[in-house]
């Protein structure tokens, strides 16, 4: 039997880590996507507030700077063939959600 973690919380894309493969589903899709791990080169998480265009936005527009807190975050998931997927998440420390995706980094650098 294959051990399985989960993760899911409000705001997040639900994970599924399996011996041999991940399953992702994103906050506004309902069907699970499977990566294996030996076709993953990265798992990276893109804060576009710290761009520096989006710096540039905030310092001139003002609107920018009461929705920031607001901007989400990308889990980008980075196939070797260069292609990758990108899933919305809140931009909110979650524990449980860096430690899965330290989880995920173990098992695809091994």
């Amino acid at each position: 039997m294959e051990d399985l973690i989960v993760f899911e919380a409000k705001g997040y894309p639900v994970i599924k880590v399996y011996n041999d493969y991940f399953e992702i589903k994103a906050i506004d899709y309902w069907e699970f996507r499977t990566f294996n791990y030996s076709e993953i080169k990265s798992i990276e998480i893109i804060d576009s507030r710290k761009k520096w265009y989006f710096q540039l936005y905030q310092v001139l527009f003002f609107n920018a700077r009461i929705f920031a807190k607001q901007e989400p975050i990308l889990l980008r998931i980075t196939k070797k063939n260069d292609g990758f997927w990108d899933y919305s998440a809140k931009n909110e420390y979650n524990s449980n959600f860096n430690s899965i995706l330290k989880e995920l980094r173990n098992r695809i650098s091994n």
